[in-house]
């Protein structure tokens, strides 16, 4: 019996985000995630810093 892989990401930004989803998609791999935030809500600078003319990088919030 296998155990998960256990993962911390740091940072709820847009680079953390992106980490923990390709993880997910991967078939076959079980893993246990843990995300830290040092600020009091999530996303970094997908919440402000993103174009305008980059919506599917916000897209990222969603998933």
């Amino acid at each position: 019996m296998s155990q998960a892989l256990r993962v911390a990401v740091v940072g709820a930004g847009p680079a953390g985000l992106y980490a923990i989803e390709h993880l997910l998609e991967k078939r076959g791999l079980d893993v246990e995630i843990d995300l830290f935030e040092r600020l009091p809500t999530p996303w970094g600078l997908v919440r402000s810093g993103v174009a305008p003319d980059h919506p599917d990088k916000k897209l990222v919030i969603d998933r």
